[in-house]
């Protein structure tokens, strides 16, 4: 032992040692290996919120100076490197003051050496700024120049959860490339260097170490007590940490504001659309090498720059050089060991990151030949119901003001058997067949694209008019599934002939009565075939002679759909969401525009529309609701990327006025908004705006999302051939990257696919090729029996419309990695309340349903989540309760709502009659999901309407109850049709009343504008039907 341990400094190498291994330990459970978990869990979702950071705790706006964009980088740079930096200054001193109690402190060998630091560089798990401080204390210390570089460079890139994302999120071909030349630096480039160093700057000399950081020894011979060990050891310490702090922490701030002047100055898009280079490459690999990012940023960014499209060139290059060195490790190696060691490692970095790009390059363009010959077979050479109810007992029935109000009602059921409680939790989670809602899972290899990979809506409503809720799906290989209930929460597939949309590729069908029949009728929304209405006909759809509801001539799909009646004349009007490509091509042109179809007299066949305002962009949401209380409609967009939302206020008669940044109403919303919803979340009189987005930072998403590991996506799936299927498509997830991520060596896995999945793959395989290689010819190639493929290639290459100036200044502005709620003000603006309600964590949101699923009279948050990009883990779907007063806390597991199936739309309805609200969610690559639920605690009642005057069923109408008892509340409800994604629920007012005997002072806002107050008490426990006469 003492061969090792210098004699009198024992006690100081027990205290050392033990404060080496607490640092380590405390850091890689509390902060490091937790922080590289939730970057693991969100790698594909992951936004940059800063151009050096994964978050930015100061938000740098594009509209800030040049030197305030510098100033905040800078200090987000030292935000995001804070823990890394302690740790990385602590743990070196410790090192130092350990190394000072050591004899030895080398092997004899250079490569011995650098194995050494291999060793313990993987596993610290810190970025190569973080390691630089450790790096100049193990050589200041005494450790060889090969220890001490190996450390550094094995930190950042050999670490195991950075390599799990470094396989999740980029090719396989790019991470081999990447972990081998990393190797190939540590192993053989260190070695090298250290070879054509100076001797004397292998090692600090004994005799040259810095006494004033190092310990004192004692004569040889002397012991000293356990007090004096304890007080030399923190003297010792406190000397080595002032040491390392006065040697680097200044060199850091120097280093950060220089990574912030290159990254802001440096425009973000500078190598977007830009073709093989090898100066451009070789460019790419300094500022690479140049930049100080975090851990993990260099795999974050450049999967998120391929999927962007960025040239594989570029993507290799920064891929290799990013966070494997930076100008601090530059400083600090240049100190401590010397300039020459400093400038050869960083231009052996320089260099291997330039023939990376290159040989990337060359190796896509020889994997992409060989692909399409595979997937072609021949030699390709590259180119650049309202009546139905009115039986029921009468509790109201008089004229109010020149209308003629009628209220009758029955009782509401007992809970059906199918949703007999689980283990005392308030919902049964059931696969739906079991209910009768039985169809196949619909997904294969050509539908893992958006928007096919996204699902098909759900809309549930009283179709057949016998005072049920019915359901029905879309679908793209079916059309149409239609489902009658029976009552009592159990279904059977309506055998009615879906006509000319059996083979249509169907994603939105919503429920709604066009022409006031008192007969919901079916809108129905196709890809690229066009959208329609079929009338409902005393309970049947007219499939045979639907009406044509007129688009965009270049229109591809409306994925979001409201219906409200716009101008108030009493007809429902379609607001058409119009979305285009999606995820890989992101900034849509004109075919994304956005249009309202107003609604002559029945037939919203498109002869009257009106093209909305603003950018157009991919809209995944659209809301018509009256937000600021003066009875007439306003309308929300979300759009996903670049493209801001818009916010549309009403001004009667179907005119909207946009708001713009400069009026200062709405302080920002989401990135990626997919759902948008309003509701009265306080119970205070006025809507809440809630915009749901990818969202998860990428620290701390793990402690409030459930995550499951996607090994075991369908474990749970009971029947066995819906088991098969999911299986299948898993398998061929695990290795098919689409887009810019493919990789061309896959070609010959078509091969090992059976049946349609081998024609789906060939096709599925050249459109990526052809994305990969921005070459629309390569398109043509696709055969003529596979046009899904075929148009998702041709939509990628239709032209972007890019904003202007003037439009990018008046935008909304947008945030990222949370969702927002937005609460309106007296004087009509909108604070923002997310996080402070708690309700800034939904995953990958989708669609939201907003609802008093608890019935205590507080309207609770259910987000359904998850998606089909490559990932490691898929989320579970979130439940946000209300805790009364505007707190929310998520209690998924404890209300029997956990789902991991990803899933991207739901509907809320009382299916099996009982007065509580059930959910069916339609997954991705699983089968149709219900969620029962059993909770009787608390007392309900609903409220449908047959509004004689205006649009029947009520689409648009405000109402508002007052509870009985101590603390009375009053509760507001909207009904809509639209908001969400892809979902649809039937046109009923649900309200939790708790245990209030009855509700009164019953206050209605039709969709006409026009209000009526009813002198009302309803006991609760009830269905009600209010209707407004024509007489």
């Amino acid at each position: 032992m003492y061969a090792v341990i210098n004699r009198p400094f024992r006690f100081r190498f027990l205290f050392c040692t033990l404060l080496v291994l607490y640092l380590a330990f405390n850091f890689w459970t509390t902060s490091r290996y937790p922080s590289l978990n939730d970057k693991a869990v969100m790698s594909g979702a992951i936004q940059l919120e800063d151009p050096l950071s994964f978050e930015a705790h100061y938000e740098v706006k594009p509209e800030y100076p040049v030197w305030k964009k510098i100033g905040l980088t800078t200090l987000n740079w030292i935000d995001t490197n804070r823990q890394g930096m302690t740790f990385g200054v602590l743990f070196g001193a410790s090192l130092l003051t350990l190394l000072g109690y050591l004899r030895r402190h080398s092997f004899k060998g250079r490569f011995a050496n650098t194995l050494a630091g291999l060793g313990i560089g993987a596993p610290l798990g810190v970025c190569v700024n973080c390691a630089a401080p450790i790096a100049k204390a193990f050589y200041t210390g005494g450790a060889r120049v090969e220890t001490t570089l190996a450390a550094m460079i094995a930190s950042p890139t050999l670490n195991v959860v950075v390599l799990t994302m470094l396989f999740s999120l980029l090719p396989f071909y790019m991470a081999v490339t990447k972990i081998a030349l990393s190797f190939l630096v540590i192993l053989g480039a260190v070695p090298l260097i250290s070879m054509v160093l100076p001797k004397a700057q292998l090692q600090v000399p004994e005799a040259e170490r810095d006494a004033s950081a190092l310990p004192q020894p004692m004569a040889a011979g002397i012991d000293e007590t356990f007090p004096q060990a304890v007080y030399r050891f923190a003297h010792d310490f406190m000397m080595c940490l002032w040491f390392i702090i006065s040697r680097t922490v200044p060199l850091m701030l120097v280093a950060g504001f220089l990574g912030a002047v290159v990254a802001t100055l440096l425009p973000a898009n500078l190598l977007d659309n830009a073709s093989f280079n090898v100066a451009a490459v070789f460019a790419t690999a300094v500022v690479g090498t140049f930049l100080p990012v975090p851990i993990g940023f260099d795999v974050v960014t450049s999967g998120a720059m391929l999927s962007a499209g960025l040239q594989p060139a570029y993507v290799m290059t920064l891929l290799f050089t990013l966070g494997i060195f930076s100008i601090y490790s530059y400083f600090v190696v240049a100190g401590a060991i010397s300039l020459r060691a400093a400038s050869l490692l960083a231009c052996v970095i320089v260099v291997l990151g330039t023939i990376a790009g290159i040989a990337i390059h060359f190796y896509e363009r020889n994997s992409t030949r060989r692909a399409l010959e595979i997937l072609t077979s021949f030699e390709f050479s590259l180119v650049t119901s309202a009546h139905a109810t009115g039986i029921g007992e009468s509790f109201y029935d008089g004229v109010i003001d020149g209308n003629h109000i009628r209220i009758v009602g029955n009782p509401l059921g007992e809970p059906a058997s199918a949703g007999q409680a689980d283990n005392g939790k308030a919902f049964t989670r059931v696969e739906a067949w079991k209910l009768g809602l039985d169809q196949p899972i619909e997904f294969s290899f050509a539908y893992m694209w958006p928007p096919f990979w996204e699902g098909r809506s759900i809309a549930s409503g009283d179709y057949d008019g016998d005072g049920d809720i019915d359901i029905i799906t879309a679908s793209t290989r079916k059309g149409l599934y239609l489902y009658d209930n029976d009552g009592k929460g159990k279904f059977s597939r309506n055998a009615q002939d879906v006509g000319r949309f059996a083979g249509m590729p169907v994603f939105n069908a919503a429920l709604a009565d066009f022409d006031n029949d008192g007969w919901l009728d079916l809108f129905i929304t196709t890809y690229q075939q066009g959208n329609y209405i079929a009338y409902n006909r005393n309970g049947r759809f007219d499939f045979a002679n639907p009406l044509t509801v007129a688009n965009r001539g270049d229109a591809v799909l409306t994925l979001a759909t409201a219906i409200a009646d716009m101008d108030q004349d009493g007809y429902l009007d379609i607001v058409l969401g119009n979305w285009a490509a999606g995820w890989y091509r992101r900034i849509p042109g004109e075919e994304s525009r956005n249009r309202i179809v107003f609604n002559e007299n029945g037939r919203p066949d498109g002869g009257k529309y009106s093209d909305l305002p603003g950018m157009p962009g991919e809209t995944l949401s659209v809301l018509a609701s009256d937000i600021d209380g003066d009875r007439i409609p306003d309308l929300f967009v979300a759009n996903d990327f670049e493209q801001p939302d818009m916010f549309y206020f009403g001004k009667g008669g179907g005119t909207l006025e946009a708001v713009t940044r400069q009026s200062g109403r709405i302080p920002f919303t989401t990135n990626t908004t997919m759902s948008i919803k309003s509701a009265d979340l306080h119970n205070d009189g006025s809507k809440d705006v809630y915009l749901a987005q990818i969202a998860g930072r990428s620290s701390g998403v793990s402690k409030r999302l459930r995550l499951q590991s996607l090994t075991k996506y369908c474990d749970g799936i009971e029947r066995a051939e819906d088991l098969a299927t999911c299986r299948r498509n898993m398998d061929i997830k695990t290795w098919y990257k689409s887009g810019n991520n493919f990789n061309p060596d896959y070609a010959g896995k078509c091969l090992e696919l059976e049946g349609s999945d081998r024609d789906e793959c060939k096709a599925m395989l050249i459109k990526d090729l052809a994305i990969q290689n921005s070459d629309p010819d390569i398109c043509k190639l696709i055969p003529a029996t596979q046009p899904l493929p075929r148009q998702y290639c041709d939509i990628h290459f239709k032209p972007s419309r890019q904003a202007t100036a003037e439009e990018m200044d008046a935008a909304i502005p947008q945030i990222q990695q949370r969702n927002v709620l937005l609460s309106i003000a007296d004087d009509g603006t909108f604070a923002e309340r997310a996080v402070e309600e708690h309700l800034e964590i939904g995953g990958w949101s989708w669609d939201v349903k907003i609802a008093d699923f608890d019935e205590d009279g507080w309207q609770d948050v259910y987000v359904v989540n998850g998606t089909w990009v490559p990932n490691e883990v898929s989320p579970s779907n979130i439940f946000l309760h209300n805790t009364a007063g505007g707190r929310f806390a998520e209690e998924t597991e404890a209300a029997g709502l956990t789902d991991y199936l990803i899933t991207a739309a739901a509907t809320q309805a009382d299916i099996d009659g009982d007065g509580d609200l059930d959910i069916i969610t339609v997954p991705v690559n699983g089968p149709l999901i219900a969620f029962i639920n059993n909770d009787k605690t608390n007392g309900a009642v609903t409220f449908a309407f047959d509004d004689q005057k205006a649009n029947r069923f009520g689409v648009g109408t405000n109402l508002a109850i007052t509870t009985a008892g101590e603390t009375p509340l009053t509760l507001r409800r909207e009904i809509q049709t639209g908001g969400g994604f892809m979902s649809f629920d039937a046109p009923v007012a649900h309200f939790g009343i708790g245990t209030s005997p009855e509700v009164s002072g019953l206050s209605i806002g039709w969709s006409d504008g026009s209000m009526t107050d009813i002198p009302v008490s309803l006991p609760a426990n009830y269905r009600y039907r209010i209707s407004r006469l024509s007489e």
